[in-house]
């Protein structure tokens, strides 16, 4: 999936700018896995990591993967200010490459906005179900393919924004077990303005 010159891009980004992401975690990635017990989980393509910080406050071990080397370093950096180096783990690579991560099995996989081309998403997908323990969770959410026409955000491109069907598709063919898979309306406040982007949201458990 990543090319040398796209990891370049991104650590370009993450160089130029304190924060890219916000400093809070997914908003969907509280709602919905805020009651799960504590364990291990592993973010892929995490960025700056404000998900698995969020996690590891919360007691988990969090390894935070992704292909920029200045995103996980800051990762790193956060984690030590915030007293969690001992709950933090950062690796960079590639989430569709099966050796991304070192934390395994994990209790929890999340991918939260890694927009990707079907195949590729697919092939995330499956490094997150190889990596999850057997009745284990994998959470994602994605600009959804309805965000192109009708929201606010996220790229241009139809193919990487997901539809229900491909998702559903791609948990089928791995043997994922869906639990929940719907789209939701996000309100997002940019330039003085208020608008609603359009996300997808999976839960899925490991068989």
């Amino acid at each position: 999936m990543s090319t040398p010159n796209a990891a370049e891009a991104w650590d370009k980004r993450y160089t130029e700018a304190e924060l890219v992401w916000s400093q809070e975690p997914n908003q969907y990635v509280v709602e919905y896995l805020l009651d799960l017990p504590t364990g291990n989980m592993l973010d892929l393509g995490g960025g700056e990591g404000r998900n698995a910080l969020w996690f590891a406050s919360r007691g988990w071990h969090a390894e935070n993967s992704d292909f920029s080397a200045v995103a996980v370093e800051k990762f790193l950096q956060r984690a030590e200010q915030a007293g969690l180096t001992a709950l933090c783990t950062g690796t960079v690579g590639d989430a569709t490459n099966s050796q991304s991560c070192t934390t395994r099995p994990v209790d929890l996989s999340v991918l939260a906005y890694l927009q990707l081309p079907p195949a590729d998403l697919g092939a995330a997908l499956g490094v997150a179900m190889l990596n999850t323990r057997r009745g284990g969770t994998v959470f994602g959410v994605w600009h959804a393919r309805e965000n192109v026409t009708r929201g606010f955000g996220g790229p241009p491109a139809r193919e990487l924004n997901p539809s229900m069907m491909e998702l559903r598709a791609a948990c089928e063919d791995l043997r994922l077990n869906i639990r929940t898979l719907e789209l939701r309306e996000r309100a997002v406040h940019a330039e003085g303005l208020d608008h609603i982007a359009i996300d997808v949201v999976l839960v899925a458990t490991v068989d």
